[in-house]
């Protein structure tokens, strides 16, 4: 499930770099999610596997159709785990992180937490089945910088990006990666 709860359908979101995991969060249970980017499409395919369910990880397939500065719009689709298979088995990039669900603002958000050649990175993600939602939704103070708009912190992007490309792009925003 997506923070704010929303499953099939469009989806308005915004992303946030963060300098850390909240402290609050760190002791918080987490779901493992594993994104598959076939090759030579806008696709992705998302198998999210819960801790409370974790029998019964969560399958789907979502498109970013478009998005500028202020929001990305994206639509999801629940797949079956027969459509999952096959769709798995065409080539592409892999992009592994884990989700930690939390308010912000009032709002059911995300703080993804990033391992491997992107160990370090950290974002919030908000999503918003309306634009008049985006819009009503502040920055978390703690913020290193709003994201949304820069493609290089998109998921297809993260999963071709290395570690020096990624303290590049983030130190672009006066943050350094531990």
């Amino acid at each position: 499930m997506t923070p704010g709860g929303r499953g099939d359908g469009l989806r308005h979101e915004r992303r946030f770099l963060l300098p850390a995991l909240p402290r609050a969060l760190a002791e918080g249970t987490a779901s493992l999610i594993e994104e598959h980017y076939p090759a030579g499409t806008r696709l992705a395919l998302r198998r999210m596997v819960s801790p409370v369910a974790p029998a019964r990880p969560e399958l789907s397939l979502s498109q970013c159709m478009g998005g500028d500065r202020t929001a990305r719009v994206v639509l999801v689709e629940r797949l079956r785990s027969e459509a999952y298979a096959a769709l798995r088995r065409l080539p592409g990039e892999v992009l592994v992180w884990r989700r930690y669900p939390v308010r912000l603002a009032g709002w059911p958000c995300a703080v993804d937490v990033f391992a491997g050649e992107l160990s370090g990175l950290v974002l919030a993600l908000a999503a918003f089945g309306t634009a008049a939602e985006v819009a009503r939704f502040p920055a978390p103070v703690y913020a290193v910088a709003e994201v949304t708009g820069d493609d290089r912190f998109g998921e297809h992007a993260l999963a071709r990006t290395s570690a020096a490309a990624l303290a590049r792009t983030v130190s672009e925003y006066g943050m350094l990666l531990r």
